[in-house]
């Protein structure tokens, strides 16, 4: 099968996503959330089944992120390739993340591994492409499948 070739807007708006996704890690791993705020629509859905969480409104959810804050003490978050399906203003992503989180909890550190699946859709805005639903997929944690799912919970 021969390469494909992009549009020049194909081109952009593939560029404007990774761009979006940077800025989305960069921010949560700061805990900026002005800058996190600018990844998602304000009125996003957020699922985290897989997290032992219901899906909520994005208000909700970043309110839950900054709950973190506490006990997520550093963190580093590297993505994988950009799965992405272009359709006009709407896109639809798979995003794998391998997250390595150092949490303290009751004076006592400790690191964490995660691997997720950032399943998205988004729309291009006026204000840019915006996240408009995700679903937050477990794929393992510190080297055990999704069936101990609970155990994270």
């Amino acid at each position: 099968m021969p390469d494909r070739h992009y549009t020049l807007e194909e081109m952009q708006d593939r560029f404007a996503l990774m761009d979006l996704y940077d800025r989305q890690l960069a921010a949560a791993e700061a805990f900026d959330m002005e800058a996190y705020d600018t990844t998602f629509a304000p009125d996003a859905r957020v699922d985290l089944s897989d997290f032992g969480q219901p899906e909520c409104s994005y208000a909700d959810y970043r309110a839950w992120l900054l709950g973190l804050r506490v006990t997520m003490v550093e963190a580093q978050r590297i993505t994988g390739g950009l799965r992405l399906t272009l359709d006009g203003a709407r896109a639809r992503t798979r995003v794998p993340v391998a997250c390595h989180v150092t949490m303290e909890i009751d004076g006592e550190r400790r690191l964490t591994h995660t691997g997720i699946f950032y399943n998205d859709v988004l729309e291009r805005r006026h204000e840019g492409w915006r996240i408009v639903h995700r679903v937050e997929e477990l794929a393992w944690a510190d080297g055990q499948p999704p069936s101990h799912r609970d155990e994270l919970a």
